[in-house]
């Protein structure tokens, strides 16, 4: 929490599968596997990734800081995968499925895509004050929040997904942006009832645990490798205000820091992030255009804190060798953690394919230069 305040701490924290962003079960087994690890389950953390919770002996190894919370499942809802065709519906009514000797689950079909701005007026999203979704979480939340001196950061799967995101979702891809070209009404109706969701959805969460969490996560993915998804005008005109309302809101409910998930070129709204209210930008996707960790620590590194970051995973991590993911590992975090508002994390899901002893000189090297 020190680093979140822009000061520097003793050391700089480490965190692994505590933001969503973990290691897919198959990198986990191979990680196991190479370290001479047995037993213990790959327990999944989000189903769409195939990410993982890290196994424990990983998180002591590693000198992990941080501890995911989340929410639970709505009680009107029960997931349930087709173990023939490998599908399932998500509790919005969208379709995924997983092709064959695929690694990961896909849209398949969008449960908004044929609507029309009537069928969106009458279309009803899952209860935000369902009981189901905060059963039990204050006690179990309570313990942590006394028995461990982890940062806790808060999940609601209901709500993981952005307001780009959402459109994508539940419109489809190509929908979604059609509709922004063409049909920006549906857009501004859509936007306008998730946010009355989100926010119900977090005045149910935070009232019972928002005295507890040191961090809330939501997401917004707004940037590709070489630019932003969508021109930047249509984010500040319908996103960004939904964004202060959202962020505004939540700090009523807790003193929790707000932390947005924003992967790939993002440098050009880091801006509209701060002035928002957003405190931790994450993944902080080095290798896309303009994401340089220098230039990010020059430009917003007294505003916003930077949470990941921490090895090029696109070419180094998975390509590279154990001396070339210490060395990428040595200058992340010399540009970044200076005065304080860095975490050091991997920069997204770590894949499949990489190589475990990648993984291993990763977080040996943070835990070696973590210092100040």
């Amino acid at each position: 929490m020190t680093t979140l305040e822009h000061k520097e701490p003793d050391m700089v924290p480490i965190d692994f599968g505590g933001m969503h962003t973990s290691l897919h079960y198959i990198a986990h087994k191979n990680l196991k596997k190479f370290l001479g690890l047995k037993d213990g389950e790959e327990k999944i953390q989000e189903i769409v990734q195939g990410i993982v919770f890290p196994d424990k002996r990983l998180l002591d190894m590693f000198q992990v800081d941080v501890i995911p919370v989340y929410t639970k499942t709505p009680s009107s809802f029960e997931f349930k995968i087709d173990p023939v065709k490998d599908e399932f519906l998500d509790p919005l009514g969208n379709k995924w499925g997983k092709p064959k000797g695929g690694f990961f689950y896909d849209l398949k079909e969008s449960v908004m895509k044929d609507f029309t701005i009537e069928n969106l007026e009458n279309y009803e999203m899952p209860d935000p004050w369902d009981k189901g979704i905060v059963r039990g979480l204050r006690k179990e939340v309570l313990n942590l929040y006394k028995n461990t001196d982890k940062a806790l950061i808060l999940f609601c799967p209901l709500v993981l997904a952005g307001f780009m995101e959402s459109l994508w979702f539940l419109r489809g891809f190509e929908q979604g942006y059609m509709d922004i070209a063409s049909n920006i009404k549906f857009v501004e109706k859509f936007f306008d009832k998730y946010l009355k969701f989100l926010k119900s959805i977090w005045d149910n969460v935070l009232s019972e645990i928002g005295d507890l969490v040191n961090i809330v996560q939501i997401g917004g993915d707004l940037g590709t490798q070489i630019g932003p998804a969508i021109n930047p005008k249509i984010y500040r005109s319908l996103i960004k205000p939904c964004h202060k309302e959202l962020v505004s809101f939540i700090k009523t409910k807790t003193k929790a820091k707000v932390y947005l998930h924003s992967c790939g070129s993002v440098h050009w709204a880091i801006p509209d992030f701060i002035e928002v209210g957003i405190d931790i930008l994450n993944p902080v996707q080095v290798s896309a255009y303009n994401m340089d960790s220098k230039i990010l620590k020059n430009d917003f590194g007294d505003s916003i804190s930077f949470w990941g970051g921490g090895c090029d995973s696109q070419n180094i991590l998975m390509q590279g060798t154990p001396k070339q993911v210490e060395e990428e590992v040595k200058r992340r975090m010399s540009d970044l953690a200076p005065g304080g508002g860095f975490v050091f994390a991997s920069i997204h899901n770590i894949q499949p394919n990489v190589p475990p002893e990648n993984i291993v000189a990763m977080f040996e090297t943070a835990a070696k230069y973590r210092a100040y």
